[in-house]
């Protein structure tokens, strides 16, 4: 990061790199996340009084808000429209959460982002989620998308995107996170979550038992709601790496599978499709450029395999849910070979780490565990702990992931299996690791 100037806000700023702003911008709010909605609308309306002339897609859940994301984009991309996608956290650098046309933003364009909120915030004192979305509606209007997926960062109803009233929502799933902001129970979160839909306006939600905290609020402002398994489905081919979308206006048929995977991402991609139905008079798809668009969709750190031999798999999941699906990922990825599995591991000290840990501990053989260096993160003494509570397996200690990540790879073979998961922090540092020239 480069030295912080608290000179930085008083007019253009070009000098400044995007490292010094972005160590600007974490001091502009006392508080990391603070759930309200004031504050940021009303730089939001200062920068854009008359609102946006693109179609918003807000996306909202626990897990499947990015991978659903990037199937949308990618299936407007290919039918050739100008798409802008807004996502976080970012992996290894602050311009992957604003992609064009299936690109990270360069610096210039940002930089000039970053000048025009600044200008616009005045005195507002917003958060640095906050200042993320209003770079994303000035870099996409400044490219004139054609339409903006909105990735909701943390909840819904008091999410800093949910500043933009969309032309369609999604709630993709819904399961126990972000307890000290959302509630502890599932129809709490759910409230939350559902906060994002408008009167009149198309929800699609990927839950086929939904909360009746959600289908209430859904029934009382008015929603256009759209459930899977009741709006739309889909269905898996017995015969062939295919699967079937099945709308109420059409069903396209041999789809390929979504990221080379099944499972939740049918889900995902099916959430993605009916919005792209629902909104056929404005943005036309058809049945092949739906086909190539799933087909051509890439998103890191989701299941992400970098290596076959031996099998090396990064994966950002860090809750009950996300942890479970990622063992079945492995248990298929590995199938009847006798290998042995090696976890890397770091989590936010937020999370239920034992709950997690206990949805893949039957699987791993080993345990690499590492610490998140910053003020969440928990220490790999802490996750060791919480390992012990669910796994008798060997289990070392790091404090730099890279160390733990080099020191794991140095124990497989060729049929052996390594996955790096727990946070986005964590597999994020191993990219960046992966990447560097040798």
């Amino acid at each position: 990061m480069g030295e912080l100037d608290m000179t930085i806000g008083v007019g253009p700023q070009h000098d400044r790199s995007i490292d010094q702003w972005i160590d600007y911008i974490q001091t502009l709010h006392q508080r990391e996340i603070d759930l309200s909605l004031e504050r940021v609308r009303s730089v939001y309306k200062r920068m854009y009084p008359h609102g946006l002339s693109f179609k918003v897609v807000n996306i909202a859940g626990t897990n499947g808000k990015g991978s659903t994301a990037e199937l949308m984009a990618s299936i407007y991309r290919e039918a050739g429209f100008t798409v802008g996608k807004f996502t976080s956290p970012h992996l290894v650098e602050f311009n992957e959460r604003f992609n064009l046309n299936g690109q990270s933003v360069s610096d210039q364009p940002l930089l000039d982002a970053f000048d025009c909120v600044e200008t616009h915030r005045q005195d507002t004192p917003i958060t640095f989620f906050e200042y993320g979305t209003l770079l994303a509606i000035e870099l996409f209007a400044k490219a004139n998308v054609d339409i903006a997926v909105m990735e909701i960062g943390l909840g819904g109803r008091l999410d800093s995107v949910n500043i933009l009233d969309p032309d369609a929502a999604i709630v993709t799933s819904i399961s126990i996170d972000h307890t000290a902001w959302l509630g502890n129970t599932i129809e709490q979160i759910a409230y939350e979550k559902v906060g994002i839909a408008r009167p009149d306006t198309p929800l699609v939600i990927g839950l086929i038992n939904a909360p009746l905290t959600m289908l209430d609020y859904v029934k009382e402002i008015g929603a256009e709601l759209s459930q899977v398994g009741q709006n739309f489905s889909y269905a898996r081919s017995k015969v062939s790496e295919t699967w079937d979308w099945i709308g109420s206006r059409q069903t396209l048929k041999e789809l390929p599978l979504p990221y080379q995977q099944d499972g939740v991402q049918l889900s995902n991609c099916s959430l993605a499709l009916q919005v792209i139905d629902l909104l056929d008079q404005y943005l036309p798809v058809s049945a092949a450029q739906a086909h190539s668009g799933i087909a051509k969709a890439r998103i890191e750190g989701r299941c992400q395999v970098i290596s076959r031999e031996p099998l090396i798999v990064l994966d950002v999941s860090h809750n009950e849910t996300s942890v479970s699906r990622l063992a079945e990922f492995i248990s298929s990825e590995i199938g009847q070979r006798t290998a042995k599995v090696v976890a890397v591991c770091g989590m936010l000290k937020d999370k239920e780490i034992s709950v997690s840990l206990g949805q893949i501990a039957d699987h791993v053989d080993s345990w690499y565990l590492t610490s998140i260096d910053n003020d969440r993160g928990a220490s790999s003494d802490e996750i060791a702990e919480h390992v012990r509570s669910v796994s008798n397996k060997p289990q070392f200690s790091y404090q730099k992931v890279e160390l733990a990540y080099e020191a794991a790879v140095k124990t497989l073979t060729a049929d052996d299996c390594l996955v790096v998961f727990g946070s986005f922090h964590i597999v994020g540092d191993i990219l960046a690791h992966v990447r560097k020239p040798a």
